[in-house]
């Protein structure tokens, strides 16, 4: 009787799935404004990069904090994929029927305000020496 039950109950809304709909709200997040026509956009799984690759080669990247970089690659790409971390790229072109990884490291920039310092304070190379780690 139980399994009578459930195959009717599931019956029922598989007849009617059809007309069932959830109501579904967007949000505008962000946009970003190209200086070429963007062919293909990416992003990372983690949320904190966004690709864009636009006509002629160039490839904007965007971070979650509002920082803006840019590559130049060659203009036979016109699609882009990144990894989860964001940290590789895969270009692949439909007419040379080539792909091309790009490996990205990312300059992190540490904050030395107040920090102890040895030399001119104005110096162009700051050398940071990590010696608290046991």
């Amino acid at each position: 009787m139980k399994q009578f039950t459930t195959f009717l109950l599931l019956s029922i809304l598989f007849a009617y799935a059809p007309s069932l709909h959830a109501k579904v709200y967007q949000t505008p997040a962000k946009s970003y404004q190209t200086q070429t026509a963007p062919l293909a956009v990416t992003g990372s799984a983690d949320g904190k990069y966004t690709f864009v690759l636009s006509e002629g080669g160039k490839i904007d990247i965007y971070s979650a904090n509002g920082d803006h970089d840019e590559l130049s690659v060659s203009s036979e790409f016109d699609a882009i994929y990144a990894s989860a971390t964001g940290d590789k790229l895969w270009l692949s072109s439909k007419t040379t029927k080539k792909v091309q990884e790009i490996l990205l490291d990312f300059v992190q920039n540490i904050p030395i305000a107040g920090s102890p310092f040895l030399g001119n304070e104005h110096a162009p190379v700051t050398i940071v020496a990590f010696s608290d780690f046991q």
